[in-house]
């Protein structure tokens, strides 16, 4: 029983790394969002990729986008970022904007279905001397 017990544990183990081994960087569960990643897209500024954001969609009442803005180039350290996303012809904004070390976000739409997705992505330095700005239309159309 106890050889039994310790190779189910090995197993368990062994599953569970290769399981975080695959996962993605950004799973929706650990940002706030829920459903499956249907997007990702890298905020640059003049050195390379500042951010990026993560899209996410559930089926959940009538189709519900959510997305993340998550630090890359300054993360650990508190900068303004913004992230809002609209569904165009159809809802105003929702916003997160502030002081974050991590990830601006989540913000959420339902009602998607049969509808696109547009996105402001925003990122300034810690010490305030660089922005970076992108829009993201029309995208997870469906």
């Amino acid at each position: 029983m106890r050889r039994s017990l310790a190779t189910l544990a090995a197993l368990a183990t062994m599953t569970g790394t290769a399981i975080l081994a695959t996962a993605p960087s950004a799973y929706a569960g650990g940002y706030g969002c829920s459903g499956s990643q249907v997007g990702s897209y890298d905020l640059q500024g003049s050195d390379g990729v500042w951010s990026t954001s993560y899209l996410y969609y559930s089926s959940a009442n009538g189709g519900t986008n959510c997305a993340v803005l998550v630090a890359k180039k300054w993360a650990g350290t508190r900068h303004y970022m913004s992230i809002s996303m609209k569904v165009p012809g159809k809802s105003g904004p929702k916003e997160n904007e502030g002081q974050f070390a991590s990830y601006a976000g989540p913000v959420t739409q339902t009602g998607t279905n049969g509808h696109c997705i547009s996105m402001i992505l925003w990122e300034n330095s810690p010490d305030n001397d660089h922005q970076a700005g992108r829009p993201v239309d029309n995208v997870a159309c469906g």
